[in-house]
């Protein structure tokens, strides 16, 4: 029950006019106890971490275009940013771990486009090592690479498409490019971060 400002008139407490003298009734008082906000949206991290593992394993996977790279993992860095990025589009302010975790994953789908596209590029780069043969493994005695992981590399270098090299490509492309993709997804996390931050301090 509220009473009218201008004659004192008890009234309801849905009124909106005294119903003597029709003055405007007073809207009841505003709670001031802060409406609870509800938990953050959960993350949906397998469609970024897909579209950062597409990119990265399909660019680190041709020749012709990771040769052009003067550095090879860089297709890999980009990769986890931009899985880092389209997360960051579903939440803003994720942190250091969900861009390390979003990056790990997609060097993980990386690596399972990259042995897939790595397979007929094989088949094709197969005539390429018959001509080359003797200049690959030079290169393998000068940078000290002998023992069982030379005669792994020359067999993928080789062209052999079996269970044994598309595993080996498999879990080679799944520890580097995990590594390298967390590294970009942080990196970018970390950036983000920042500019943030000196945004909010100049308009302070």
């Amino acid at each position: 029950m509220k009473q009218c400002r201008e004659c004192g008139a008890n009234l309801p407490d849905e009124a909106k006019f005294c119903l003597q003298c029709g003055t405007a009734a007073e809207a009841p008082p505003q709670s001031e106890t802060p409406q609870q906000q509800g938990p953050p949206p959960k993350l949906d991290f397998i469609q970024p971490a897909l579209a950062g593992g597409m990119f990265l394993g399909f660019l680190s996977s041709m020749p012709f275009i990771s040769a052009a790279n003067c550095l090879c993992c860089m297709w890999v860095l980009l990769g986890g940013g931009i899985a880092a990025t389209l997360l960051m589009k579903q939440r803003p302010g994720i942190t250091y771990g969900d861009g390390a975790f979003v990056g790990v994953l997609s060097g993980l789908f990386g690596a399972i486009i990259g042995t897939a596209v790595h397979i007929p590029v094989q088949i094709i780069m197969a005539r390429v090592y018959g001509s080359q043969q003797g200049q690959i493994e030079e290169w393998f005695r000068q940078f000290g690479i002998e023992g069982p992981m030379r005669d792994w590399l020359i067999r993928v270098a080789s062209g052999e498409v079996s269970v044994g090299t598309i595993l080996f490509t498999f879990f080679m492309n799944l520890l580097m490019w995990s590594l390298f993709a967390m590294i970009g997804g942080i990196l970018t996390v970390a950036i983000v971060n920042r500019r943030a931050q000196t945004m909010r301090g100049q308009t302070s």
